[in-house]
């Protein structure tokens, strides 16, 4: 077997899911015929690296935001909570990464939820919330 084909397997350096971009762990998951090939996978990778520096600066405009007391920051943060909801669970389209998922997949992909089904609520409700954010 070549290294390609059992990349993604645990190794001395870790596993490969930590290294998505490692030349080998890249054509593992992208060259149809490999046992961990998906269609989808390549897209995912590419796809989740821009999602997640979008949410780096996303955090970093809340940050703002939030000091400054600006009435947008409820509706940019329940779009952030959201939208990071929904980031989650767009993994568990793949069916091979669905039948892979972990405990603490599962458990960020729930407190996702639960951060969402609290904090949008309070955002949209909250008299102290709306009393905060004047500017």
């Amino acid at each position: 077997m070549r290294r390609a084909d059992t990349h993604c397997s645990r190794d001395r350096q870790g596993p490969a899911s930590l290294r998505p971009l490692d030349p080998a762990t890249w054509h593992a998951v992208t060259t149809p015929g490999t046992r961990a090939y998906h269609l989808l996978f390549g897209l995912l990778i590419v796809g989740e690296l821009v999602v997640n520096a979008a949410l780096l600066i996303w955090a970093g405009a809340l940050l703002y935001l939030f000091f400054a007391k600006r009435r947008s920051f409820p509706v940019v943060m329940i779009t952030r909570v959201v939208f990071h909801a929904a980031d989650l669970g767009v993994a568990l389209m793949i069916p091979a990464t669905a039948a892979r998922i972990g405990p603490a997949v599962s458990g960020a992909l729930a407190g996702g939820v639960v951060v969402t089904l609290i904090w949008v609520p309070y955002f949209i409700r909250s008299r102290r919330a709306e009393a905060t954010f004047l500017r």
